[in-house]
């Protein structure tokens, strides 16, 4: 093995020399000659290690540059290659060194560029040597890739819920929002997304690479057999080939010639992700009968992901109140909580027309798996009744000059409008007591009117009974009896309402009007 590991490190010298060939650089030769022989007596391996010999080479020489600038040695037959001088560069000789070729059918051209060659001998072998039976046994070294590939895919959870302040629930722990009519119901929502990693399953499991068979010996050799070993067993070898060209085993298939390099391709569709090696032999005869059979093995790790799915995923909402958003992203390994709310008002929300049950939806998604999680919420609308109220005087009270209904007055409205004197009087609001008559209405609350004897000044002050709301007054107070419109008729609309105060201290006719708000009495989660 010792001729096979130093003839690879000369070649590797010798492919590093070819990196540029002359005629790349000074384009087509300028002079050409053909080596007919000399120095094939040359063999001296005790050079061995000087420049760039070593372990088995043959130095050629051509006696005299000239005008030439630049050279290159191309060897066939039993030989394959190209080659640029070597050392010592700046001598008047053009010095050549390349791996050893069996001399027998070993053809070799020198091009020279730049200009033509001086007088003296032509192309020779200075020295040569085999190595340790390397030209007569040759060496066939294989090598192998592995390359594992398999898809990671990450697991995510998602969960959603939504709180508020107070907590109710129904029974089947839905949350709840009581929204009064007088606004002590308000109250928060708040929503809550929860992303959870769940780690993640890596499937796909492949394994493929190539193997390649380099010929780097000076016989030719025939492959009789290549098998890649992969946990116990073969693995099918396919598109092999030498510079594109396809390759046939057996003894009577196709020679690898001296500097060739066959490559096949493999893979293993489902790898098993336990197993972290993988082992290929070829095996054959050179021409001269002898035989080789070398291995290689690849080793590798399973370690990162070729193809990842969801490592980063987005989330978004969907909700009947705020409709479609974007939440934002979440990155493994890590969790993420997002959360957002909603203030309920009954006054901004909803009001005195609407009243009911609704219902609101929220969907939390994560795009990329198109998992999702939902919330529902409830909000509950106290419904109410709009009524009129209207102020009537205890016409027993002193002070009380007169009551007089609308409807004695000729209006197709009820109510009534109170003459007083300077004083305090407590009037009843009578909500609902259609045609004047207050067993059909209901006692809301009272106006207290107050007349000061001193100053003239009328001022009323409504207040409503326990849980109504008041929504608006409107409050009458002058010498008529009824405000009048611009056309001079008398009339009891509350907008044509006005206090003329101050007064003279005679009595004056009072009309108070309330909009009362009375909610459901049963409204609410103990109702």
């Amino acid at each position: 093995m010792r001729r096979t590991f130093t003839f690879i490190s000369i070649f590797a010298l010798m492919i590093s020399m070819l990196a540029l060939p002359a005629s790349a650089v000074n384009g087509g030769p300028s002079y050409t000659e053909a080596w007919d022989g000399p120095g094939t007596d040359s063999l001296d391996c005790t050079k061995d290690g000087e420049g760039p010999r070593d372990g088995s080479w043959i130095h050629w020489i051509f006696s005299t540059k000239g005008d030439s600038t630049g050279a290159e040695l191309v060897l066939g037959g039993t030989g394959s290659g190209t080659y640029d001088p070597g050392p010592p560069e700046e001598a008047e000789t053009w010095h050549f060194y390349t791996p050893f070729f069996e001399l027998d059918g070993l053809t070799a051209t020198i091009n020279l560029f730049g200009g033509q060659p001086g007088t003296g001998g032509g192309l020779v072998i200075s020295d040569y040597c085999p190595g340790d039976g390397f030209g007569l046994e040759g060496a066939v070294t294989i090598t192998k890739t592995a390359v594992p590939t398999f898809t990671r895919t990450h697991e995510w959870d998602i969960e959603k819920s939504v709180t508020t302040e107070k907590g109710y629930k129904l029974d089947d722990e839905t949350p709840k929002i009581w929204l009064y009519a007088d606004e002590r119901g308000d109250e928060k929502a708040t929503w809550t997304v929860d992303v959870t990693y769940e780690g993640f399953e890596d499937t796909d499991h492949a394994l493929s690479g190539s193997i390649e068979v380099a010929n780097t010996g000076a016989l030719g050799a025939r492959i009789t057999n290549l098998v890649d070993t992969y946990g116990g067993g073969p693995v099918p070898i396919g598109d092999c080939k030498v510079e594109e060209e396809p390759f046939v085993f057996g003894l009577a298939g196709t020679v690898l010639q001296p500097g060739e390099t066959l490559v096949c391709s493999y893979i293993v569709a489902e790898a098993d992700k336990e197993l972290t090696e993988n082992t290929a032999r070829v095996g054959g005869r050179f021409t001269d009968e002898s035989t080789f059979n070398e291995t290689d093995k690849a080793t590798y790790t399973w370690d990162e992901p070729t193809t990842e799915h969801f490592a980063t995923v987005n989330v978004k909402d969907i909700s009947d109140l705020f409709g479609e958003q974007t939440l934002g992203t979440v990155t493994e390994p890590n969790d993420r909580q997002f959360t957002y709310d909603k203030h309920f008002a009954y006054m901004e929300d909803f009001g005195y027309d609407v009243c009911g049950g609704f219902t609101y939806e929220n969907t939390a998604t994560i795009v990329e798996t198109e998992q999702d999680a939902e919330a529902t919420l409830k909000v509950n609308v106290q419904c109410v009744e709009m009524e009129s109220a209207w102020a009537k005087a205890d016409e027993s009270v002193e002070g009380v000059e007169d009551v007089v209904s609308f409807c004695e007055a000729g209006f197709n409205n009820w109510g009534w409008t109170n003459q007083i004197g300077p004083g305090e009087y407590e009037m009843d609001l009578w909500a609902g007591a259609g045609q004047c008559d207050t067993s059909k209405g209901q006692r809301v609350g009272k106006v207290t009117v107050t007349y000061d004897e001193d100053t003239g000044e009328v001022e009323e002050v409504f207040d409503l009974n326990a849980g109504l709301i008041l929504d608006g007054t409107a409050f009458y107070a002058d010498y008529p009896m009824f405000p009048t419109t611009p056309r001079g008729a008398d009339t009891t609309a509350p907008g044509r309402y006005y206090n003329a105060s101050p007064f003279d201290g005679k009595p004056i006719w009072t009309i108070a009007h309330a909009n009362v708000v009375i909610p459901d009495p049963d409204f609410g989660p103990n109702g």
